[in-house]
């Protein structure tokens, strides 16, 4: 295929294009190659064994920084699409790149993971980081605190954790190649960049507010010195119109930590009933308070809403040359169901049709909060837009 032009598309800084197996590319790769030109992919996770169109990508941007993970469905501005490759591409004019990645190969070894990619994109002039990891081998909360080690606190943190059925059918693209196990980060440097990021929930509190006694990692064990299974179910089951027998994702813990203003929400993964123990999807300190939590199909998208007024709380919403890359938790997708195209939608539609977005369904969405560091949530929408003076 011809390359566009730069004299045909002088002043534009971003683009999106799609892939599927009928069609082919849906238009011509831009010529924009360059050190501070930026690719996210995020592709569907049988890609890893057709890798033609991956190729074609990477050979077309040799120089360029390319990063992104498999994901079950992709978001392209506004569209919700399975068996497809999503790709946002952002040149840079007066802003430097950095990329790093290191090999995430179990939990334990998150934090010094995060520590490598820290190290590598540390610098005096750093504003922002986008972050992709593998969801199932990384504690994602040992990655970011061991990322943010290595950074000033004053740097913007976004991304999420890639999502799939096994190890398998999850994998990173780093520097344009596909691996496993690890993760992977751009860093943002100069005075001209902005990374602006907001999240939304649209869940409800229900039940008592209780105290996590006893935790260890993702586990709880006690709420007020009860089992935590016995606590759980007996606040689920006062929720009028929900059984038992929903799906867990209608009840996530939402867990307030000491110093934060806002709450942090952790899906249930599974209910240990011999033990009474519960596995969550991110940590849980011992000694924080936890209250349960359901929402509906519609409140799910109001949470929509709610990042898209977060996010022009921080800054005047561009009317283009602007990236969104917006990661969505793959619990809102229990939710929503056959409405989950709804929630690419309302994303695109407030943030403004000129400005370019893709995205995926998440593990673990990676955000700073407005009132602390950066936190792994559950259940939430992150936006995070990405855009040069």
């Amino acid at each position: 295929m011809r390359p566009i032009s730069n004299l045909d598309i002088e002043e534009q800084t971003t683009e999106t294009l799609l892939y599927d197996l009928a069609t082919g590319w849906s238009k011509p790769f831009p010529n924009w190659d360059s050190d501070n030109t930026l690719v996210v992919v995020f592709a569907a996770h049988e890609y890893c064994h057709l890798p033609q169109p991956l190729d074609a990508l990477r050979n077309a941007f040799p120089q360029s920084k390319i990063i992104g993970c498999s994901t079950p469905v992709v978001v392209c501005d506004g569209a919700l699409l399975p068996d497809t490759i999503s790709v946002g591409i952002i040149r840079f004019h007066h802003t430097q790149l950095r990329l790093s990645y290191a090999p995430v190969p179990s939990f334990e070894e998150s934090r010094v993971a995060g520590q490598m990619l820290g190290q590598q994109l540390a610098a005096a002039n750093l504003k922002g980081v986008l972050i992709f990891s593998d969801g199932v081998t990384t504690e994602a909360t040992e990655l970011v605190q061991g990322l943010q080690e290595m950074l000033p606190p004053n740097v913007t943190i976004a991304g999420g954790l890639a999502s799939g059925h096994s190890l398998d059918d999850t994998w990173m693209l780093c520097d344009g190649e596909l691996k496993r196990f690890h993760a992977c980060a751009v860093g943002f440097m100069g005075n001209a960049v902005e990374l602006t990021r907001a999240t939304g929930g649209g869940w409800r509190l229900i039940g008592a507010e209780c105290k996590a006694t006893r935790t260890s990692g993702r586990t709880l064990f006690e709420l007020d010195g009860e089992r935590a299974k016995d606590v759980y179910h007996r606040q689920v089951g006062r929720d009028i119109g929900f059984g038992l027998r929903e799906s867990s994702s209608r009840y996530p813990l939402t867990v307030r930590l000491p110093g934060l203003e806002m709450q942090i929400v952790r899906d249930v993964n599974s209910v240990d009933e011999d033990s009474g123990a519960i596995e969550l999807a991110g940590d849980i300190p011992e000694g924080v308070m936890v209250q349960v939590m359901t929402t509906t199909e519609d409140d799910i998208l109001d949470g929509v809403d709610e990042a898209i007024d977060r996010m022009r709380s921080k800054t005047i919403l561009p009317q283009n040359n602007a990236l969104a890359i917006c990661v969505s938790c793959a619990g809102r997708r229990a939710v929503l169901l056959e409405k989950t195209c709804e929630e690419a939608a309302l994303a695109h539609d407030g943030l403004g049709h000129g400005i370019h977005q893709i995205g995926m369904y998440a593990f673990g969405e990676i955000s700073t909060t407005s009132s602390g560091p950066p936190q792994v949530h559950n259940e939430t929408i992150t936006i995070g837009l990405i855009r040069e003076y």
